[in-house]
């Protein structure tokens, strides 16, 4: 059974969420309620992801730890859902997740209180943070098989009528009509699949859903499993303004996971999603989340890792991190990768990767921000958010993208050499003016190590990736001079360093693949699941 998510980020009947346009300067943490904070604050309390317990994580323990993810640079954050879940342990583990809901107009007493939920938005709020909430919309729950469900005991869906007959869904996973009408779960844990095409559920689901929005404030829904839902499911289906961007997390992991992957496929992935997506810019992109394998089970280079996050926050869309990302948690699989967090004791100095993030999220808000000040020709356009990138050089080991205007241009490039890279590998290329918009002479700032670079006579910068791999993130020095948190003081003198390396002949390409006339587009239409279906070959298997 395929796994499809949606993020909804408009406006739901007549209760506001932020809009479209609100989100995309926005940068998200995402967490598993149950197990990124305690109320107790511990930060030794045992947790076993793979005994799919309740581990204590709860709203409270949010609140404790926003300061953690207000210092990695996030400005938003995304939880479980929240709703009054099925009670019974089976061999289908707990409900710890918030997937299997009996009662909707309950809170998970496990996370908290409907006081506690509040607290956590206003918490958020009071720090202009935004909150966006994972719903359920398309079953209720029961621990049995079919023929034991009471239905009386849902709320409020408390009669067999608005549910579709019983048939799972694993029996004919091909039928698209069975995709739509037939039950997820199991004999184990049952999922009685909503008729979410009658008006009376589309009704009661839309009530719920705007007093949702009202009571907690919410900014910004994510939907689970909307492929099972029909595109004429009214109460979401007009606000539909985002999706998570699954071809990219597929090409991202495959050619980071190992030195041996083809970064010339993220090039054509990028391509292929512009062709068939009438707009980019609210696809959520990410390197793992709760139903896929963590990066870290796939190799403990944090080199790899280092340059799989750089292109993943810094490309077009709103970033999203799945807690622990950061600190290169291991989990290979379901349960296992919803590992407790205050077992790592919040650090942000445990390994590169959580200054690496700050830094990342950093460098995205500047240049969404005061950045766009030094634009040099602002008649062209000065948005950077909405400026598509542009790969400036690609082989099947490093990769270069500029995303800007020139004066406020990002230009990173990232690799899949590893922390050692290979005697024979190439490591060391140039960039040419034409692709990062650099002129002569011009200082320019690597930004993750705060190093000024002078580039050539003809405007070009030479990168050199043999100690580490990577990634390198470049910008104009110049205008850095408003920002507060990125490379300290820019008044200070330079220190010129534009050694001249090699120019690399191998099969290296500098050019502008995708065009770069379409990079200032923004196109607000709805997606449909049509179109969702047409993009996205690929995704992970249920596993809730």
């Amino acid at each position: 059974m395929w796994f499809w998510k949606v993020l909804v980020v408009a406006a739901i009947g007549t209760v506001h969420a932020a809009s479209r346009d609100q989100w995309l300067g926005r940068s998200i943490y995402q967490v598993v309620t149950d197990r990124f904070a305690r109320s107790d604050n511990s930060t030794t309390a045992p947790c076993d992801a793979a005994l799919g317990k309740y581990c204590g994580g709860s709203f409270q323990g949010i609140i404790n730890k926003l300061d953690y993810i207000q210092e990695l640079g996030f400005d938003a954050v995304w939880i479980s859902p929240v709703q009054s879940q099925e009670s019974t342990r089976t061999v289908d583990l707990s409900a710890y997740h918030g997937y299997w809901p009996n009662d909707l107009y309950s809170v998970n007493s496990h996370f908290g209180t409907s006081d506690d939920l509040q607290a956590l938005s206003a918490a958020l709020h009071a720090r202009s943070m935004y909150l966006m909430l994972d719903i359920v919309v398309g079953d209720m729950a029961w621990a049995g098989n079919a023929s034991t469900i009471d239905y009386s005991t849902f709320n409020p869906f408390n009669d067999q009528k608005y549910f579709h007959d019983y048939k799972l869904l694993s029996e004919d996973p091909t039928n698209e009509t069975c995709v739509l009408d037939c039950w997820m779960g199991d004999n184990t844990i049952s999922l009685p699949d909503l008729r979410n095409e009658d008006q009376d559920v589309q009704q009661i689901l839309g009530t719920w859903v705007s007093q949702l929005i009202s009571n907690y404030s919410i900014d910004g829904l994510r939907i689970d499993s909307v492929l099972n839902i029909p595109p004429s499911f009214s109460p979401v289906s007009p606000s539909l303004s985002g999706l998570l961007n699954y071809p990219m997390y597929y090409i991202l992991s495959e050619a980071f996971n190992t030195t041996n992957g083809d970064l010339n496929t993220i090039v054509q992935s990028i391509n292929n999603i512009r062709t068939n997506c009438a707009d980019v810019l609210p696809l959520g992109t990410f390197t793992s989340n709760q139903d896929v394998p963590r990066f870290g089970s796939y190799t403990s280079d944090l080199s790899l890792a280092r340059n799989i996050l750089t292109i993943s926050m810094l490309a077009d869309g709103i970033p999203i991190l799945y807690y622990g990302e950061e600190q290169h948690l291991s989990g290979g699989f379901n349960p296992v990768n919803r590992e407790a967090l205050w077992l790592t004791k919040y650090s942000m100095n445990s390994t590169s990767l959580p200054l690496l993030v700050q830094s990342l999220n950093r460098i995205r808000s500047y240049a969404s921000g005061d950045g766009e000040k030094f634009i040099v020709a602002p008649k062209s356009g000065t948005d950077y958010l909405s400026y598509l990138s542009v790969p400036i050089y690609k082989s099947n080991n490093i990769l270069a993208m500029r995303k800007g205007f020139t004066g406020n241009q990002v230009v990173s490039v990232v690799s899949n050499l590893g922390a050692k890279p290979a005697t024979k590998a190439t490591t060391k290329i140039k960039l040419g003016s034409d692709g990062t918009g650099f002129s002569s002479g011009q200082n320019v700032t690597e930004l993750l190590s705060c190093k000024t670079f002078v580039t050539d006579s003809s405007g070009n910068i030479n990168v050199d990736l043999s100690s580490d791999g990577g990634p390198r993130v470049y910008y104009p020095t110049e205008s850095l001079n408003q920002s507060t948190n990125i490379c300290g003081n820019h008044t200070q003198t330079l220190t010129a360093s534009s050694a001249s390396q090699k120019t690399s002949t191998s099969a290296g390409i500098s050019s502008f693949d995708l065009s770069m006339g379409v990079r200032t587009l923004i196109v607000t239409a709805a997606l449909t699941t049509s179109y969702i279906s047409t993009l996205f070959s690929r995704s992970p298997s249920l596993l809730l």
